[in-house]
């Protein structure tokens, strides 16, 4: 994963708000990411929960009613929530779950860049 290369020492994990808990990848979303040299064999949908946003240093959303939401509900977390596209203008990166291949194209391509620009912040920060 190339997020996992920039930042070898991180641990970078993914939970939906309203994950359907249990469930494989979508197909549209699984071709994409291994086409593009990602390894989805492990993904498993799991919920957002109180222990994985307190162990996280970073909590990156992709709309803004989702940070909204994530303050009000952890509010102690509040300084760690951020939205995934901040670096290109706290843009909303939507959800393609159910869309066709060209959303979910579009919007990987959002959030690909998006944690790009992370990886290029946070690694500067740690030099």
């Amino acid at each position: 994963m190339i997020f996992q290369h920039k930042m070898p020492r991180k641990k970078i994990s993914s939970a939906g708000i309203q994950a359907l808990v249990g469930h494989d990848i979508d197909q549209n979303a699984a071709s994409l990411l291994i086409s593009s040299g990602y390894d989805v064999k492990q993904h498993v949908a799991r919920k957002l929960e109180h222990d994985l946003v307190v162990e996280a240093d970073l909590v990156l959303v992709m709309e803004k009613d989702h940070q909204s939401l994530m303050m009000n509900r952890y509010p102690q977390a509040s300084g760690k929530i951020f939205m995934l596209g901040k670096w290109q203008g706290e843009i909303n990166i939507p959800d393609p779950f159910r869309k066709s291949n060209e959303v979910f194209n579009h919007v990987f391509n959002q959030i690909e860049e998006s944690a790009i620009n992370w990886c290029e912040k946070l690694a500067i920060q740690e030099s």
